[in-house]
């Protein structure tokens, strides 16, 4: 099977992750092209090209599947590319995309995402019932990273905005004060480094808090859950309900309202606990969620579905 995969903009790098998952752990024949890419952070990007690509246009003739990752809706000069007439599954996951009550900006219509063959979004809570129903997880190389979380005296809080609004840094500032009294503990705001620098420091978390406000967690969330570090971010009621079970046994920190004394005395419950089996259920959970096998297996088999 030949998979082309177009991003119009891949600055976190979840669409270079995607492809190294898959050509990694299955036989398809996989690319990704994007317009821009790697970011100010220095993410890994695959293969940069321009509108007008001849050879590009080429493999997209040749190719089973096209596939659509970002929140630009499919037309037929995508990327300047004649694309219609491929069976195309599209993969939204940002602010694009979602919608204005949760905290979005919703560009288009979800009639817009119609043409598409497969529609999945990489966080449950843009699962909305007008668009789809199939949640693909952020990927990220985890599988062969050890469990390495160890708990700390004090504990240590650490949270790394590079986007205070949308990732509800005034909230998680407010807890950390509800909490002066209850624990032992210390902060630790991430100011702005480089990628490698901000993992080393997120995997020296007790406890990691992500995002709290578009209501999943981030790719921020996964880089610390990979050595089994627990994280704290918000999930929505709606994304339990949109994920159609698959948040079951998730062991992310959460509660269904974001109420500062009610988080407050959930994390002092947690902290004065025997926080490694949380750890255990946290790397597991990454691992077979979130890491390149299980994330490979999933798109082999939607691929397959749509030919």
């Amino acid at each position: 099977m030949k998979v082309t995969m177009l991003s119009k903009a891949d600055y976190a790098g979840s669409g270079y992750k995607m492809w190294e998952a898959i050509s990694t752990h299955t036989d398809i024949d996989i690319d990704l092209f994007s317009l821009h890419g790697g970011g100010k952070y220095g993410h890994p990007r695959r293969n940069r090209v321009k509108k007008g690509n001849i050879a590009l246009q080429e493999r997209v003739n040749s190719s089973d599947v096209i596939h659509i990752k970002g929140d630009w809706p499919l037309h037929n000069n995508y990327m300047g590319l004649k694309i219609m007439h491929k069976p195309v599954v599209q993969t939204v996951g940002g602010s694009l995309f979602r919608k204005n009550h949760h905290g979005g900006i919703e560009r288009w219509a979800m009639n817009f995402f119609e043409p598409a063959s497969l529609n999945t979004a990489s966080t449950p809570d843009l699962l909305y019932s007008d668009y789809g129903n199939i949640w693909t997880p952020h990927p990220i190389d985890c599988d062969d990273v050890p469990r390495s979380w160890k708990r700390s005296d004090p504990v240590i809080f650490v949270h790394s905005p590079t986007n205070t609004s949308k990732k509800g840094t005034k909230f998680i500032l407010a807890v950390f004060e509800a909490m002066k009294g209850r624990v032992d503990f210390e902060t630790r705001i991430i100011p702005k480094a480089s990628f490698k620098e901000i993992l080393k420091l997120r995997s020296e978390s007790t406890i990691f808090f992500d995002q709290f406000k578009v209501g999943f967690y981030g790719n921020s969330a996964i880089e610390s859950m990979q050595y089994g570090v627990p994280t704290c971010a918000w999930i929505s009621p709606e994304a339990f309900e949109q994920s159609n079970g698959a948040l079951e046994n998730c062991p992310v920190l959460t509660l269904p309202v974001r109420k500062v004394s009610h988080w407050a005395e959930m994390l002092t419950k947690v902290v004065n606990s025997d926080m490694d089996e949380l750890s255990k259920d946290t790397k597991e959970w990454c691992d077979q969620v979130h890491g390149y096998k299980a994330i490979a297996l999933q798109w082999k088999k939607l691929y397959e579905s749509v030919v």
